[in-house]
């Protein structure tokens, strides 16, 4: 039979455990899937471009259909690529929509800007950073 102060010990070790899980199963929610099926083209000016906490800049593109949220790539691969994206930028980008939090977003496959044409995922939808950026 345990003492008091090691069942104090056990529920407390117990509970860090089943914090520790609970947090990790909450960190696993599953990314959205590139759907080449559901590719279109979206055409706006850049609103925001922000950072998200997994390192992944988005980009706000505004048009006359509303505004979008747009996942591009991970910052250490627009810096290893020199791509940066600025407010007032017209784009147009290439992806396959989704939905988040009942809000309209993207993926993005390629994103076009003054005519050039910069890719972020192969023609199948996998992300081309994949296997060269840690």
């Amino acid at each position: 039979m345990l003492r008091p102060a090691s069942f104090k010990l056990v529920s407390a070790v117990a509970l860090l455990v089943l914090a520790f899980f609970m947090v990790a199963q909450a960190q696993t929610v599953a990314a959205p899937k590139y759907d080449k099926s559901t590719e279109v083209k979206l055409k706006g000016v850049i609103e925001d471009v922000k950072t998200a906490t997994d390192k992944t800049v988005h980009i706000t593109i505004k048009n006359d259909k509303g505004s979008f949220d747009v996942t591009v790539a991970p910052q250490k691969f627009l810096n290893e690529m020199e791509i940066i994206f600025a407010k007032g930028d017209t784009v147009e980008v290439l992806g396959s929509p989704h939905t988040v939090d009942g809000n309209s977003a993207m993926l993005a496959r390629e994103v076009t800007r003054n005519g050039d044409v910069m890719v972020m995922r192969d023609e199948r939808g996998k992300p081309v950073w994949l296997g060269w950026i840690t």
